[in-house]
């Protein structure tokens, strides 16, 4: 995975703002990067000095520079419980990974293996066994979120958008998606039938998929979650990526009007996240909390910001439209992507200084937040790391306290860490 691959996720599958610079969030990471390349190239440089009679870095040890806002690993959380293999060993069969809460042999990563796959390896047993008690709920919300589980990839590894324009974007006609269509259909839950068409939605058009998934539509979401506006912004972006502006002024004239704009991710990652099992490894907690995450692909949508931009407001009914749009986001949003949304729109319509300003500061904390506990956002693996992996551990729990609200999560995680230095 490249760190494009990430931008690109948090882009399309979370549907991050153009105005949000998504490289702002791995600043700190990419600095001790740095700092890692020039420790071992002095390493080098010594151990050559020498005569070979400096002993080797492992692998992990080399890029094991803590990341900026990170925590020190706590005394007694060990990740080097198994014997050290040889330098010989260390390069040409196995990597010794740092997983806290891992010990033994499950430490050492084949050579051919990536970190991923790794993980997934070792957390495969539990990950298992928290989809299939979800699968075999009564609960049809827990139903739908296994069935939903089974596209999640918390490493954003997804098709290019050029790609995705050429018509590369895999198929979506697959047995779970199909499953969940059904499932939603059957049930008109509004939350449900967000959760599947995040699956079924193509990435560019915004259309349903092929197959199945055309039984979808965004209308009908709209049709039984009357006060909740998503849906129309949806509608509305959709009109707008096809030059209809008559579509546009029509969606935007129901949403703008809406008490909320809810793509139900909240209630989601709290159901999926209280199934997890308590006593779960932090390493396991990770797994699954960034499986839950990728799998809410419906947000704000981007083209939000095309429809209120600076041309555009300068009609006064577009202009009223976008503000109530801002407001109730600032208001009622739950995510990252809606506080970054509402921060941005509200600079752009002048809203008062004082609400500028906190929204400001308050992205800025979530930011803060979301930078520090993510184990997902380097090539090598380097952010998997105890110190990395009880963050993260520690954000699952702050998400689950707040049934789900990553607005709320972040920036108790925020606050925590600054009340930590």
């Amino acid at each position: 995975m490249t760190l494009k691959c990430l931008f690109v996720n948090l882009l399309l599958i979370h549907t991050w703002s153009p105005g949000v610079n998504p490289k702002e969030l791995f600043r700190p990471a990419w600095r001790w990067t740095v700092l890692a390349i020039v420790l071992s190239a002095c390493v080098l440089a010594i151990f050559i000095v020498r005569g070979g009679r400096t002993p080797q870095k492992q692998i992990a040890e080399i890029g094991s520079a803590r990341p900026a806002g990170i925590p020190a690993r706590p005394q007694g959380a060990n990740a080097g419980a198994s014997p050290q293999p040889t330098p010989a060993q260390a390069v040409s069969t196995a990597v010794k990974d740092e997983l806290c809460g891992v010990s033994g042999p499950d430490l050492l990563r084949a050579g051919n293996e990536t970190i991923e796959q790794h993980v997934a390896r070792l957390t495969q047993h539990a990950i298992s066994q928290w989809q299939g008690s979800l699968s075999s709920s009564g609960d049809p919300r827990r139903q739908a979120i296994a069935l939903a589980l089974t596209n999640a990839d918390p490493r954003g590894e997804v098709v290019d958008p050029e790609e995705l324009a050429s018509g590369s974007e895999p198929s979506k006609d697959t047995p779970a998606n199909n499953n969940l269509v059904l499932l939603a259909t059957e049930t008109s839950d509004p939350a449900i039938y967000s959760l599947a068409i995040g699956q079924c939605r193509n990435i560019v058009s915004g259309d349903m998929a092929s197959g199945p998934c055309q039984g979808l539509s965004w209308e009908h979401w709209a049709s039984i979650d009357p006060d909740n506006g998503m849906p129309w912004l949806w509608i509305a972006a959709r009109a707008e990526g096809a030059g209809d502006q008559p579509g546009v002024e029509t969606a935007l004239a129901k949403a703008a009007p809406a008490s909320r704009f809810d793509s139900y991710a909240s209630e989601l990652s709290a159901v999926a996240l209280g199934a997890v099992p308590g006593g779960s490894a932090p390493l396991e907690k990770a797994v699954a909390g960034g499986d839950v995450i990728s799998m809410l692909r419906v947000g704000t949508p981007v083209g939000l910001v095309s429809m209120c931009s600076q041309s555009a407001i300068q009609q006064p009914l577009r202009k009223q439209q976008c503000s109530a749009i801002a407001t109730t986001l600032a208001k009622e949003g739950s995510t990252y992507f809606d506080l970054a949304m509402a921060s941005s729109l509200a600079n752009r319509l002048g809203f008062p200084e004082e609400t500028r300003a906190a929204l400001v500061a308050e992205r800025k904390q979530a930011r803060l937040g979301l930078t520090i506990s993510h184990p997902w956002n380097t090539d090598d693996g380097s952010r998997y790391r105890c110190a990395s992996l009880l963050a993260y551990d520690g954000f699952i729990d702050a998400l689950r306290a707040a049934r789900g609200n990553e607005r709320a999560a972040l920036a108790g995680v925020s606050r925590t860490v600054q009340g930590g230095k």
